[in-house]
C-alpha cells in the first residue's frame, strides 16, 4: 500500500475515533433513545433520507406520519400510534420509483419523498421522486388527520394532480412547511443546478386549493465574477422556517454550476412578514415584492450575512433552527480556507476531504452574524440536522458509520463550547440529514426522526426513534 495513503487512512481513523477537542469518553458515551420503532426491516436500500426533505415526518394528534419507499421502489405511507406504537402502512402502488426513467435513476437520491399535512381541512399531502421532471403531488381526502379512521389504505388518496394550473416544472427539490397558524406552503426548484429558480405555493384549507404567490422568488441573473464571471445561478435554500410571530425566515448559498460544489459561495439570508409575498434584507430593508414581479437576485442588497468565498466547498442544503429568541442558526459545513484542486472534480478530491468542518453560524438580537469555531465532521460527511432545545441549547445531529452523533452546545456561553455524543450505536442508521417531527418536538419535548434499523447488516430498513429532550438535556450535563 502506499505509505501515503495508509498514513492518511490511520489519520481518518483516528480523527473519527477521537475527534479535535472531544474526550475519548465523551465520543464514546452512547445515549441511546427512548424508542425505536421498525416499520420496515427492509426498504429500499439506496436512499429514504434527503437534506432537502425539510419535513418527512409530521404528527396529528395520537398519530405519526412518514413516506418512502418500499423494497420494490412502491411509494408509502406510514401511520404509527402513539399509544401502541403500532404501524399501518399504505403502498400507492400506481407510484413507482423512477418509472420511465432509465434505471440508473433508481438510485438517484434526489428522487425522494416528502409529506406535509393542513390540519385545516384535515388532509395529508405528499410529493416524490423528482428530478428536474413534471411534479408529482397528491393528496389525501379531508379529514384524515383530523377525524382518523382506524384503518388507513389507499383509496384515502387522491389520484396524482397539478398543485396549481401552468405551475413550473422541472420539479427538483419540494418542501412542505407550515406557518405558526398551521397553513401549509410548499416549495421547489423549478430548472437545475446553477441554473434555476424558486416556486413557492400556497394552501387554502377551506377552498382546498393551492395558490402561487411567486414563479421565481429568485432569479437567476446577474453577474459573479469570482466564478468564472459567471451569469446564472440557482439558491440552494437550508430548512424554510416560520417563527412564532409568523416570520419567514430563509438562509441560502448560491451554487454557481452544476459540475462542482467548490462554487458554492456565502451565506444568504432575508426574511418576509407577510407569507413569502414582500421580503426584506438582514437590515430590514425591502429588497422584493413578488407580487410586482421582483426576484431576489446576486446583485440584492444587504442579503450577504457571510462570506464565504468559492473553493471554500461549502455544502449546499444543510439546516436551520430558530431559538426562543426566534433568530435563526445554521448548521454547515466547508473548509476553513479555500482550496483549488489540480483537477476540479465535483467533489473535493478524498484525500483533501479531512479539511472539511461542520460550522455554527447564527444571528444575534442586534441583527449580528457570528461563526462558530470549527467542529469535527466524521468522515464520510453527512449534511447535519440542527434544533434547538427549550433552554436555547442547540443539538447539530448527524448521522455516521458508528450510528448517529451530536454537537452540543448551550446557550449561557453564547455557544462557545461544544461536546460530541453518541445518540445511538452502530445498529441505527441513516442518510443526510434526518429530518425531525418539528410538532413533537414543539409540543411535547421529544425529538423523533426516521432511520435506518438495519445498522450495519446488509441492506436498509424504514424506522422511527424518539428521545426524550428532557432526558438528552440531562445527559449532557453528565
Amino acid at each position: 500500500m502506499d505509505t501515503k495513503v495508509s498514513f492518511f487512512m490511520l489519520l481518518m481513523i483516528l480523527y473519527f475515533l477521537v475527534p479535535p477537542g472531544v474526550t475519548a469518553d465523551e465520543s464514546q458515551h452512547i445515549i441511546e433513545p427512548d424508542q425505536l420503532v421498525v416499520v420496515e426491516e427492509k426498504a429500499w436500500e439506496a436512499f429514504n433520507w434527503a437534506s432537502s426533505d425539510q419535513d418527512k415526518v409530521v404528527s396529528h394528534g395520537n398519530f405519526q406520519y412518514s413516506v418512502y419507499w418500499s423494497e420494490d421502489r412502491v411509494l408509502s405511507i406510514v401511520r404509527r400510534n402513539f399509544e401502541t406504537n403500532d404501524i399501518q402502512i399504505v403502498r400507492l402502488d400506481d407510484y413507482l420509483l423512477a418509472e420511465g426513467f432509465p434505471e440508473s435513476q433508481q438510485r438517484n437520491g434526489h428522487r425522494n419523498t416528502v409529506i406535509g399535512i393542513s390540519p385545516g381541512d384535515g388532509r395529508v399531502h405528499l410529493s416524490w421522486d423528482h428530478h428536474a421532471n413534471d411534479l408529482n403531488y397528491t393528496r389525501s381526502r379531508a379529514g384524515l388527520i383530523t377525524d382518523p379512521p382506524e384503518q388507513i389504505t389507499a383509496a384515502d388518496f387522491e389520484p396524482r394532480q397539478p398543485v396549481t394550473a401552468n405551475a413550473p416544472q422541472r420539479v427538483t427539490y419540494p418542501r412542505f412547511f407550515n406557518d405558526h397558524n398551521e397553513n401549509l406552503y410548499f416549495f421547489y426548484r423549478s430548472g437545475g443546478s446553477g441554473s434555476g429558480n424558486i416556486a413557492l405555493f400556497e394552501y387554502d384549507h377551506q377552498e382546498g386549493t393551492w395558490s402561487i404567490i411567486s414563479e421565481r422568488l429568485f432569479g437567476l441573473e446577474g453577474h459573479y465574477s469570482a466564478w468564472e464571471d459567471s451569469t446564472s445561478r440557482n439558491a440552494y435554500m437550508h430548512d424554510i422556517l416560520f417563527d412564532d410571530t409568523g416570520r419567514l425566515h430563509i438562509t441560502w448559498v448560491y451554487r454557481e454550476v452544476s459540475r462542482t460544489w467548490a462554487s458554492n459561495h456565502d451565506l444568504h439570508y432575508a426574511y418576509s412578514d407577510d407569507q413569502g409575498r414582500s421580503w426584506h434584507n438582514n437590515a430590514g430593508e425591502l429588497i422584493a415584492d413578488t407580487r410586482k414581479g421582483e426576484q431576489i437576485t446576486i446583485d440584492t442588497p444587504g442579503i450577504v450575512v457571510y462570506e464565504i468565498p468559492v473553493y471554500s466547498w461549502l455544502m449546499n442544503q444543510c439546516s436551520m433552527t430558530l431559538d426562543s429568541q426566534n433568530q435563526p442558526h445554521v448548521a454547515t459545513y466547508h473548509m476553513e480556507e479555500p482550496f483549488v484542486p489540480d483537477d476540479v472534480q465535483h467533489d473535493p478530491p478524498a484525500e483533501a476531504q479531512h479539511r472539511l468542518n461542520y460550522y455554527h453560524y447564527w444571528r444575534d438580537d442586534n441583527g449580528v452574524w457570528h461563526r462558530s469555531d470549527p467542529l469535527p465532521l466524521p468522515l464520510p460527511r453527512r449534511r447535519p440536522m440542527f434544533v434547538a432545545a427549550p433552554d436555547d441549547t442547540l443539538i447539530m445531529y448527524f448521522s455516521t458509520n458508528d450510528g448517529f452523533m451530536a454537537h452540543v452546545a448551550k446557550a449561557a456561553d453564547q455557544w462557545q463550547e461544544w461536546k460530541m455524543f453518541h445518540l445511538t450505536g452502530p445498529n441505527i442508521a441513516g442518510g443526510d440529514a434526518s429530518k425531525p417531527d418539528r410538532r413533537l418536538l414543539r409540543d411535547q419535548g421529544i425529538l423523533s426522526f426516521t432511520v435506518d434499523p438495519s445498522g450495519q447488516r446488509p441492506g436498509r430498513g424504514f424506522g422511527f426513534v424518539d428521545f426524550s429532550m428532557e432526558r438528552l438535556l440531562n445527559a449532557f450535563k453528565e
